[in-house]
């Protein structure tokens, strides 16, 4: 996320996400605050944003130089944050660990509430925007053990690509998709054993190829959609099976600092593995969005 220059113009950018708790910044989404005061209109502010979240870790993407150029002028870009702990795509389909849990549905309808209609405090425009989606993670944790899960996260798909259409209906033209993770490698789902976690590798599969069909069907129905799907299966291996080039003993520790293992806990990656994400991210949309 960063502003594109041409002479003397900046335009604006604005990055919207959507997500689940992979992404959610450990900040509380209050469900009764004005929405325009969540819009983060500087950097300053956006560094209030959760050690983990891969949106900081997207501003701090810094591959080579200590601190890019775009960073001086962060305070011209926007984010717009809309991400709920637990959340899952519809609370009716699959139920969210506690019911004020705002759902992809709920999140996209705050959306529609209050930056649809382009406002004076977020006047963005099809060309500046660009909308990221991270879904998924609660939706196949909560559905692959079940009979009929290929069913079931069919028709979460198919909500995840209404709250799409509902977006683009209102301007959005560029999406990037996050597939959801090898959660099957995470401390707490190892415990569950061998069989529990092929299933689950398969579940997340299943839930991946449905991303990259229902976005092909999705770009044949809309005209004028740029659109990527990251795949965050690598990042979350590069670190897993290289821990100690991450700064942690091995790959199933975890700590709440989220430095000195790859896990804050143990189900949620730590701070290099969302560096990872937001590495291979940045590198799939590429600029002028990142550096």
């Amino acid at each position: 996320m960063r502003p594109r220059y041409r002479g003397s113009n900046i335009l604006y950018y604005y990055f919207g996400g959507s997500s689940d708790n992979y992404n959610d910044d450990n900040t509380d989404n209050n469900h009764e605050q004005p929405f325009r005061s969540q819009i983060f209109h500087h950097i300053t502010h956006i560094l209030r944003l959760g050690s983990i979240s891969l949106a900081r870790s997207l501003i701090h993407l810094t591959p080579r130089k200590p601190r890019p150029p775009w960073m001086d002028y962060y305070g011209w870009s926007q984010l717009a944050r809309f991400p709920d702990g637990g959340a899952t795509t519809d609370a009716e389909l699959i139920a969210p660990w506690s019911p004020t849990v705002l759902s992809f549905i709920d999140q996209t309808t705050k959306f529609s509430n209050n930056l649809a209609s382009k406002p004076s405090y977020a006047p963005w425009t099809s060309d500046n925007t660009l909308v990221g989606v991270w879904m998924g993670v609660n939706d196949v944790g909560n559905a692959f053990y079940l009979n009929g899960w290929e069913a079931l996260i069919t028709k979460v798909l198919g909500r995840y690509f209404e709250q799409l259409q509902i977006m683009y209906n209102a301007g959005v033209r560029k999406f990037v998709l996050l597939g959801v993770p090898p959660t099957q490698k995470t401390p707490l789902m190892l415990a569950n054993g061998e069989a529990s976690n092929i299933q689950l590798e398969n579940t997340i599969s299943f839930y991946n190829n449905l991303i990259s069909t229902s976005l092909a069907s999705f770009e044949s129905k809309n005209s004028g959609v740029t659109s990527w799907v990251v795949d965050t299966t690598a990042p979350f291996n590069e670190a897993i099976n290289n821990p100690s080039r991450y700064g942690a003993p091995d790959a199933t520790c975890y700590n709440s600092d989220g430095k000195s293992c790859l896990w804050k806990d143990n189900y949620h990656p730590g701070i290099e593995i969302q560096k990872l994400v937001a590495a291979a991210v940045a590198k799939a949309v590429g600029q002028p969005w990142f550096a």
